[in-house]
């Protein structure tokens, strides 16, 4: 608003040289008003810039002539625009509010809230939004613990909006009924895939990764055309894939899983796309190294912190997709024996993952999304060393 005063009294100032007429300019203050204030407040400019045309006229009645009442009603017809353009976006903002408000509670149910530990497993989570208005987008998890295991998912929705999430809902849905029921974790991702699949339009997928942690220190992970879930051990950060790529759910019903083992201490990271395909202003992707670096950090809940400030540093704030992070730690302390001496660490055994049940897929080199080059889907062409333990 002050703008606007200041452009009435600029303008009037120059209306009163004697070569010059400016009344017609200002019709460009209610305008303005209009941007940022109500209905009530851009009507009281629309009434003070006629008023001001009236009132310049009386400094000089030489310069009144017959298109002088014109100019007045165009001040005038102008500003009745501003106040209905006014209205139109005062309540374009409340509703974008209570979409806000709709959004993110919708983002809430498809993120909710998880403890802070889980029989002997700490974890933490975070999310960032790229949108900037209302929109939000289809990234889920949910941990549950079963008479299998803690059974974990983590997925992404093609697109955003309302269908996004609805889609999204269908999952975490099928997958709080099976992960429950399914003794292995390869049926669950087919059950959750089968229910989802009447609900797929005809370009729709879900990219979703499954895992199983069991007391003893065993891994299952079952990646449905997802990022490959990153290990942290002993300092070295390593992709949980044996390079085979399985289809998104919907897409397909049968799934192998793949193995590992972690220990006490180890850290287990799953993501959606916004921290692999993040770039900094060169179109560079983040190096892992910065991941690995963050999950140095005494905790998890600081690791995960670190690692998003590490993502926004690297971006600049620039994000292009929304970001789901999950961290899981072993936290169990080691075994002992009956005596109370700790047990001596087993020998390690370096050598490729391998798939209990792994099969190629044909056609998977024609899919768009598992042949994108990203960091994480570089890793996932090939089969990368991991340190089993015994």
């Amino acid at each position: 608003m002050g703008t606007a005063a200041l452009w009435l009294a600029v303008f009037a100032a120059i209306d009163a040289m004697p070569t010059l007429s400016m009344i017609s300019l200002f019709a460009v203050a209610p305008l303005i008003v209009a941007t940022a204030a109500d209905e009530r407040f851009t009507a009281i400019f629309s009434g003070a810039a006629v008023a001001l045309a009236l009132t310049v006229v009386m400094w000089d009645d030489v310069r009144r002539d017959e298109n002088y009442w014109v100019r007045v009603a165009a001040i005038g017809i102008t500003g009745v625009m501003a106040v209905v353009l006014a209205g139109l976006r005062r309540r374009r903002e409340e509703r974008l509010v209570r979409m806000s408000a709709i959004a993110q509670a919708s983002q809430l149910a498809l993120l909710p809230p998880l403890p802070p530990e889980m029989t002997g497993i700490n974890i933490a989570a975070r999310f960032r939004s790229a949108a900037r208005d209302a929109e939000v987008g289809g990234d889920l998890y949910e941990i549950i613990p079963t008479r299998y295991g803690i059974r974990v998912i983590i997925g992404d929705v093609r697109g955003k909006g309302l269908d996004a999430i609805m889609l999204a809902r269908h999952v975490l849905s099928a997958f709080r009924r099976s992960a429950v029921a399914r003794p292995a974790l390869e049926q669950v991702a087919g059950e959750v895939s089968r229910v989802i699949k009447p609900h797929l339009g005809d370009e729709d997928f879900v990219t979703a990764a499954l895992a199983q942690i069991t007391p003893g220190g065993d891994l299952t992970i079952v990646n449905c055309g997802h990022h490959p879930p990153l290990l942290r051990y002993r300092g070295g950060l390593e992709s949980l894939t044996d390079g085979k790529a399985d289809l998104p759910l919907g897409l397909e019903d049968n799934f192998a899983p793949l193995t590992a083992r972690w220990s006490p201490g180890d850290r287990l990271l799953l993501y959606t796309d916004g921290l692999v395909e993040s770039r900094d202003r060169h179109g560079d992707f983040l190096p892992q190294d910065e991941i690995a670096a963050a999950l140095l950090a005494a905790d998890c809940e600081q690791a995960l912190d670190t690692l998003v400030t590490a993502v926004h540093r690297y971006t600049g704030g620039r994000s292009h997709d929304d970001m789901a992070l999950l961290l899981l730690e072993h936290g169990a302390s080691p075994r002992s024996t009956a005596d109370g001496s700790p047990v001596k660490a087993a020998a390690t055994v370096a050598g490729p993952l391998r798939d209990t049940a792994s099969h190629d897929k044909p056609g998977v080199d024609h899919v768009r999304f598992s042949t994108r080059v990203t960091p994480a889907t570089k890793a996932a062409t090939r089969i990368q060393p991991l340190m089993i333990r015994a």
